[in-house]
């Protein structure tokens, strides 16, 4: 059968292979050693290529977008990202363990030059750090120096947003992914941790972002059962008037995030909820759209007529890990492959004793050829929550 094949050769064979013959079990797979993929060529023929990039991993997926994280630092303190008070609180990284401005120009680069077309900036909130406008602009300098310049986004909460637009839209920054968990005021102290007066200017920096058509817009909202489900009707009609796409995810266990299984509101009820709100306002249902890109991480639907779309990022109920294309640098320096991986790569540290380009570019291979098919090596979310200490906060990971 095929999982008694997968058994027998979990230590060599790609994951194109075992999805074909229908394993259940390939995304915990760990990833295949180059040397080893020749002698399955004779047995399957569509075996994937062997990519020479060293952005490629073992599963044939090439990494072209790159999540760099500015810092591990917030402004707020959600509820899924940021441990209770009198929990074991998050360190953040100090002043000299972070990536310098010059690093980070040094290392996106060269990420670049290995074929890098996409690049956001995250956090924690990447607004906070200090020399956050001179990181833009370099990253501007080096998109205008391209025959083709680069995607360039920010995810974040919104709350500094609005007085970086400008320098955000010189550089060429236009994609921007705001964090948004509920609509109503009175929620926000519980969900943030912080004051009623910071969400209206949340919402004063969506509607600018809105209102400029030479930005994209986002919406993130993270559904938390018994807290912001049943605001899923009001977030759809965000897209009857504005050209933005508001995406709906998954409560994802990370370190000290209080994750629970009954804490989840699952894509299906999601869905159902988007398409009863839907059917009550008269429109009709809600129309499934393709992917922009075969890497997209979001499911796609819109309501005939509206000017924006919905989405849901299912990561815990129906993983999109065979598509990914994403490799992320945490605030301190490490290459990390996957959201929810467990081993970590210093390029700040290899930087830092010396390290050349061509050594750089070992490391970042070395890296991408540990990832795992999926969800890091586990097979579902109960694995996941159960990695502990392994397990870095959403923070510190840069989403």
């Amino acid at each position: 059968t095929p999982l008694n094949f997968a058994k027998q050769t979990s230590s060599w064979a790609p994951s194109a292979f075992l999805q074909q013959t229908g394993c259940r079990a390939f995304g915990a797979l760990r990833p295949v050693a180059e040397a080893n993929v020749a002698p399955l060529i004779g047995r399957a023929r569509q075996a994937p290529v062997i990519h020479s990039s060293p952005l490629a991993d073992t599963f044939g997926r090439v990494h072209r977008y790159l999540r760099v994280s500015l810092t591990d630092k917030c402004n707020m303190r959600c509820q899924y990202c940021i441990p209770e008070e009198g929990e074991e609180p998050i360190l953040p990284t100090t002043a000299g363990e972070l990536l310098t401005r010059e690093e980070l120009r040094r290392l996106i680069r060269l990420m670049v030059g290995l074929g890098v077309q996409k690049v956001r900036l995250t956090g924690g909130e990447p607004t906070i750090r200090g020399d956050f406008a001179h990181i833009v602009e370099d990253l501007g300098q080096l998109s205008h120096s391209l025959p083709q310049p680069l995607s360039l986004g920010i995810t974040t909460n919104g709350v500094r947003l609005s007085k970086f637009l400008p320098t955000l839209r010189r550089a060429g920054l236009r994609q921007v992914n705001l964090s948004l968990d509920t609509l109503v005021s009175a929620k926000w102290p519980l969900l943030t941790r912080r004051p009623k007066v910071w969400h209206e200017r949340v919402l004063k920096a969506l509607r600018e972002v809105a209102s400029m058509d030479d930005f994209s817009l986002k919406v993130n909202c993270v559904l938390l059962r018994g807290v912001n489900e049943d605001e899923v009707g009001q977030f759809v009609d965000l897209t009857e008037h504005h050209k933005m796409e508001v995406r709906f995810l998954e409560f994802m266990p990370f370190d000290g995030n209080g994750w629970a299984r009954n804490r989840l509101v699952p894509q299906a009820e999601i869905l159902s909820a988007i398409q009863r709100h839907v059917e009550q306002r008269g429109c009709g249902k809600a129309e499934r759209l393709p992917p922009d890109t075969p890497s997209d991480v979001a499911r796609l639907w819109r309501v005939p007529g509206w000017r924006g779309r919905v989405g849901i990022i299912s990561s815990m109920t129906d993983a999109f890990c065979g598509g990914c294309n994403r490799i992320r640098f945490t605030a301190n320096g490490q290459l990390r492959n996957c959201l929810f991986g467990e081993e970590g790569w210093s390029l700040r540290d290899a930087m830092r004793a010396g390290g050349s380009d061509d050594e750089l570019t070992a490391l970042i291979a070395s890296g991408v050829r540990s990832k795992y098919a999926k969800l890091g090596g586990k097979r579902d979310m109960h694995e996941l929550q159960e990695r502990g200490g392994l397990n870095l906060p959403m923070m510190s990971l840069g989403g």
